[in-house]
């Protein structure tokens, strides 16, 4: 496999971990509100295929829509939208092979329990969210893949520190 093959693998992994944890988190905050003390939490591992798809497909339709200077809130917009087309079409596809992951049947404003309205607000900040650690987890992913040491990352960091910027008017 190539490096930027294992570094997109390395992306997915790490996106769909994060997301099984946001998951878990998200609905023990749920039970927590509910007036479950014990705040159990629940996911699918199911879920990582989701999850790590945004690590896969955000860059590449997020870059474009950067060039043209489309403004952050706007671009928002259109992961949430993609959040639910790929939310409503894994839920399918989960079905016709016969896994229930969610259902959202007793929300307000569903379509087919597959994805509901209710989430649009957590799917829009998750978007903004996702946009500005990809940058961070694909530097993440890619020194997993380069095998750097923590001595080295920090050897960069120094640098990046002590390094002066040179701008025309100090040249």
């Amino acid at each position: 496999m190539s490096v930027n093959g294992k570094r997109a693998l390395g992306r997915f992994v790490i996106f769909a971990l994060l997301g099984l944890l946001f998951e878990v988190f998200f609905t023990s905050a749920a039970a927590l509100r509910s007036g479950n003390l014990n705040m159990h939490g629940q996911t699918s591992p199911w879920m990582m295929f989701d999850y790590g798809l945004l690590g896969l497909v955000l860059m590449p339709i997020a870059r474009p829509m950067i060039r043209r200077s489309v403004p952050l809130v706007a671009r928002a917009v259109v992961y949430m939208i993609g959040i639910f087309a790929v939310e409503f079409a894994s839920g399918w596809v989960f079905e016709v092979c016969g896994l229930r992951i969610w259902g959202y049947e007793h929300l307000p404003w569903n379509l087919y329990g597959y994805i509901t309205a209710v989430y649009i607000p957590l799917w829009y900040v998750l978007g903004l969210a996702a946009e500005f650690l990809y940058h961070k987890i694909d530097m993440v992913s890619l020194a997993l893949v380069r095998g750097l040491t923590a001595k080295q990352i920090e050897a960069f960091d120094v640098i990046a520190a002590t390094a002066t910027p040179t701008t025309p008017d100090s040249a």
